[in-house]
């Protein structure tokens, strides 16, 4: 099977006993015995075919009986039903298409727009088969080479045949023009990044050309807009065939602007005296930077090297025409795309291939150039942002604050939500209480359900907060039944005990808005880290603050003071003492013993004795004397719920340790 990039058709040789595509023929030739065969014709893949079923001078005797005639019928319709041509249901070949490249790899615009090319060509619907070649005409472009080049392509392309030719910038377009009925005859071929149609060779017949058209106009209003008090536009271009097409465009399309700004096109001059002259420049003049490949004394340059150097030195806005001049510190403009050209030359490739007929020569196309701007140039150069066209791409710019902490901000949103949810569920219960006769059995069992739905939910809140830093759900769990039993040696009623269970589990709900990175490092944390860790508790409790109910209060108190110090030196007031909140306290102690019992993400768990040696060595330090002697007065009861709520993997290394 083959490509034949006239029709887009699948053309196969006639396999033995298939019928001629000629319908005037007849197949198979008649019998002997037959005077005309009756003909059945059946449609495959857009074709119809013929067979010689039997003799008509048989035809009549058989069919005369009635089951013989519906038995015939049967057969007829299982010959319809099977499939005639086994190839038909076999997939195209894929396209076979040559890309000649003008310039070499090393000049960006041509990568870029190989890319371009190569994006539609690869395609998962596509995946064509293609050559590539480089003229590298930017550096090799007298007659001998070119007839060289035409040799070498002679030999190497001898009796190879390609559904389609893709050819980037002038010089290949010239080269196949004047060659392509020896080297690719009659082979379709899709032309960018030319010029202007002036330059357009003669025998283009059967070529789908894209023109690189400069929106030259638009990037100068863009720049009197950004440069109200511009009084002058110096424009750089060197002298090369290319560098003339651009200028007489330039000229024509800036025409209109010569009554509001003076627009002087530049001398020819070496490199040096280009980079001088951007030196010199003053308040109220403009550098527009087109082509500059090759200065008056025949030096050189790559794509990038001149508006680097021009950037770099000018006092004063350059703007440029090309996509692949934006990363030489230049403002930007409205330029031109090599990968949007690449792209469009390809699919017009494949339109003709297809069999569609899109049109000989595309300009001005949509998406191929684009007000693109350097966030850094505007910024040096004071050029207000407001002045930019609408959909301006800005690059380099800077992400913004929500842009940085977007997830904390979201998940922090998300918080507060379901806070806001519990509130309002909370409401509503209270409302539908009042509505209930207090006497009745009912207002106590309701009552009971929603502070067991306000602790679970609190409970799961705070165990999503510490799945956060990779802690396991039953480490709030644990914090809660020690700050419990701690409680009540205390001697807290019955009431606050039960406000310290549903709160302590909240106790690093601020670590919600402290960035992954910090809570799930390996190591120790630096001083700056430290230092953002530290706001968890103020966050925290500004989560929290938004209710004065007894729970919501206890929680923001905890989270708040729970890492403050009986000897003052905690964070973040320094409180001292009795100043630190009673269940604050306990849920101090209760966290640090769990989080040295155990592993974290940043540590193995402690041997019990140095935990305990730890606890000793802070009492009258870090935590409340007293309750320090109830822990270890009660150790036994705080080392059997450290058991029963620990899963078998940590008890594992908690032992191992």
């Amino acid at each position: 099977m083959a490509w034949r990039g006239k029709n887009h058709r699948i053309c196969r040789t006639p396999r033995q006993h298939e019928p001629p595509e000629d319908n005037d023929q007849t197949w198979p030739p008649a019998a002997p015995w037959a005077v005309t065969p009756n003909l059945f014709r059946c449609g495959t893949a857009g074709k119809s075919r013929r067979f010689a079923l039997i003799p008509s001078t048989f035809a009549m005797p058989f069919l005369s009986s009635r089951p013989a005639a519906l038995l015939w019928l049967v057969l007829l319709c299982l010959l319809a039903a099977a499939p005639l041509d086994a190839g038909a249901s076999e997939p195209p070949e894929k396209p076979r298409v040559l890309v000649l490249h003008s310039y070499a790899p090393d000049f960006s615009w041509t990568r870029d727009m190989h890319t371009g090319i190569v994006s539609v060509l690869e395609a998962p619907e596509v995946q064509a088969r293609y050559r590539v070649e480089y003229m590298d005409a930017k550096h090799q472009d007298s007659p001998a080479y070119l007839e060289r080049l035409l040799d070498l392509y002679r030999e190497k392309y001898r009796g190879v045949r390609f559904d389609g030719i893709i050819l980037t910038d002038d010089h290949a377009l010239d080269f196949a023009a004047r060659h392509r009925q020896e080297l690719f005859p009659d082979t379709p071929i899709a032309a960018c990044g030319v010029n202007d149609p002036a330059s357009i060779p003669a025998d283009v017949s059967g070529m789908y050309l894209i023109q690189e058209s400069l929106a030259h106009r638009e990037t100068l209003e863009t720049a009197l807009r950004q440069n109200p008090e511009a009084h002058t536009i110096f424009v750089a271009i060197d002298q090369t065939l290319t560098g003339q097409f651009i200028r007489q465009d330039f000229l024509e399309q800036t025409r209109p602007l010569t009554n509001r700004v003076k627009i002087e096109v530049l001398p020819a001059m070496s490199g040096a005296a280009l980079i001088d002259f951007a030196r010199q420049r003053t308040q109220g003049e403009l550098i527009y930077l087109l082509v500059y490949f090759q200065d008056a004394a025949g030096q050189l340059f790559t794509a990038e090297e001149m508006p680097q150097a021009i950037a770099a030195n000018a006092p004063v806005p350059v703007y440029v025409a090309w996509d692949f001049q934006m990363h030489s510190g230049a403002v930007g403009g409205c330029v031109t795309s090599a990968f949007g050209h690449g792209q469009k030359a390809a699919q017009t490739l494949l339109e003709r291939l297809a069999g569609k007929n899109p049109p000989a020569l595309y300009d001005q196309l949509p998406g191929v150039n684009r007000h693109t701007y350097n966030y850094e140039a505007l910024q040096r150069f004071h050029l207000p942002l407001a002045e930019l066209p609408e959909n301006a791409l800005i690059l380099n710019r800077p992400l913004s604050y929500f842009e940085v902490h977007r997830s904390a901000i979201l998940a922090a949103t998300t918080i507060i939500g379901i806070l806001a949810v519990i509130i309002v569920l909370l409401i509503q219960n209270v409302r539908k209480q009042r509505k209930i006769n207090r006497g009745n059995a009912e207002i106590l069992t309701l009552n009971r359900e929603m502070i067991e739905t306000q602790l679970e939910l609190l409970t799961t809140l705070g165990e999503v907060i510490e799945t956060r830093s990779h802690e396991t759900a039953n480490h709030v769990r644990r914090v809660a039944a020690y700050s419990v039993l701690l409680g009540r040696k205390c001697g807290l009623s019955p009431e606050d005990l039960a406000l310290l269970e549903a709160a302590s589990p909240m106790h690093d709900v601020g670590k919600i808005g402290i960035p992954d990175a910090l809570l799930q490092k390996p190591g120790k944390l630096t001083a700056e880290e430290f230092e953002i860790m530290k706001h968890h508790t103020v966050i925290g409790q500004r989560i929290l603050r938004q209710s004065d109910r007894k729970l919501l209060a206890s929680a923001r108190t905890i989270a708040l003071q729970h890492h403050e110090r009986w000897d003052g030196t905690g964070y973040p007031r320094g409180l001292k003492g009795e100043e630190i909140n009673l269940m604050a306290r306990i849920s101090a102690l209760a966290d640090v013993y769990d989080a040295l019992s155990m592993g974290r993400v940043y540590k193995q768990p402690w041997p019990k004795d140095k935990v305990l040696h730890f606890i000793r060595q802070e009492r009258g330090g870090m935590f409340d004397p007293r309750i320090v002697d109830l822990f270890f007065d009660h150790l036994d009861e705080v080392e059997a719920i450290r058991i029963r709520l620990s899963d078998p993997v940590q008890l594992a290394e908690r032992e191992a340790v």
